[in-house]
């Protein structure tokens, strides 16, 4: 009767083992988390965008910066560009779905602001287009996605975080817990300096 739940749970397991176990992976997630600390110590800020399950965790993870991860420290900028229903709806309507997230970027971000683009498949439209317009400003761009994406859009991040899955739903969950560290790396840092 609990087969099949076992047996998710330990797929889910294995992800996140493999993950565990890949040096390079686990240094992606580290130096992502120090581009977004030396960012915010040269008053920048984090954008993040996604689609669907990734766009609730674009908003959990600005939650995270601007309110607190484990520890009271100071707010952290941080901004989900899904979360503005307006301006995305007015994008999709007078442009083109593909530059709901690029626009805002055009509009909000700086050379010393970091993008945090999150997409299961790595292929969404408007997720490329937002790390193109990142780039053209300067920004410092992370890629959090899967092994599903081709290597070409990978080149466009300056780190690419791959979940070692084909999974959509492994990968999702993946995801949260790879962005949880970021938060936690980026967290430790601004908290030592408050009790400092």
């Amino acid at each position: 009767m609990l087969d099949d739940i076992k047996n998710y749970i330990e797929h889910s397991i294995d992800v996140k083992s493999a993950v565990l176990n890949n040096d390079r992976l686990l240094m992606k997630i580290y130096q992502a988390s120090q581009i977004v600390i030396s960012s915010l110590r040269r008053k920048g800020k984090i954008l993040i965008a996604g689609n669907g399950g990734s766009a609730a965790d674009a908003m959990h993870m600005a939650t995270e910066f601007c309110a607190k991860f484990y520890q009271a420290r100071r707010a952290l900028p941080a901004l989900a560009l899904c979360a503005d229903t307006c301006v995305m709806s007015a994008v999709a309507n007078d442009f083109n779905f593909e530059y709901v997230f690029s626009r805002q970027i055009e509009a909000l971000g700086h050379e010393q602001d970091v993008f945090i683009a999150i997409s299961t498949s790595g292929n969404s439209k408007n997720i490329l287009n937002a790390i193109d317009t990142a780039k053209q400003k300067g920004m410092q761009v992370i890629f959090i996605t899967s092994e599903m994406l081709g290597t070409a859009h990978l080149q466009k991040a300056d780190i690419p975080i791959c979940v070692p899955s084909n999974d959509t739903p492994l990968i999702q969950e993946t995801h949260i817990m790879i962005e949880h560290l970021i938060c936690y790396e980026v967290e430790k840092a601004f908290a030592a300096r408050t009790q400092a």
